[in-house]
């Protein structure tokens, strides 16, 4: 997989909302904020709509909007990942799909994408890094 970075960038959680714990795991909604800087750049808000499993790994649906020179950027996929040292860290990989009404982004329209990320449960950091996959 070739990979192109379009952004990178740290958010920092707003909001987490325990849903529902199960056999399964816990079902919760993280909410994050932040700066990016790249090829695109600009504020940040995130949502992630997560299955944390009692095993230490995850699932998301994941929801961006990228607001870049007051154009809106929207990001959207699935992520997985899992708790890595120092815990309570977990290491996050993204499919992703791009939208944007905006003519200067409009390439990414077509284009597919990939981040990993970094997010920290004890301080609600969460540092990525966004690509383009060719």
């Amino acid at each position: 997989m070739e990979k192109e970075l379009l952004f990178e960038g740290t958010e920092n959680t707003s909001s987490i909302n325990n849903k529902e714990f199960s056999p399964q795991g816990a079902r919760i909604d993280v909410t994050t904020t932040g700066k990016v800087a790249g090829k695109v750049a600009g504020l940040i808000l995130t949502t992630h709509n997560a299955l944390m499993k009692p095993d230490g790994t995850g699932e998301a649906d994941v929801r961006s909007i990228v607001f870049s020179n007051g154009e809106p950027l929207f990001v959207w996929g699935r992520s997985t990942g899992k708790v890595v040292d120092p815990t309570p860290t977990y290491k996050i990989e993204y499919d992703l799909t791009f939208q944007t009404p905006s003519k200067r982004l409009a390439y990414l329209n077509t284009t597919k994408g990939w981040a990993e990320s970094l997010y920290n449960f004890a301080t609600g950091e969460n540092n990525l890094k966004v690509y383009a996959v060719k």
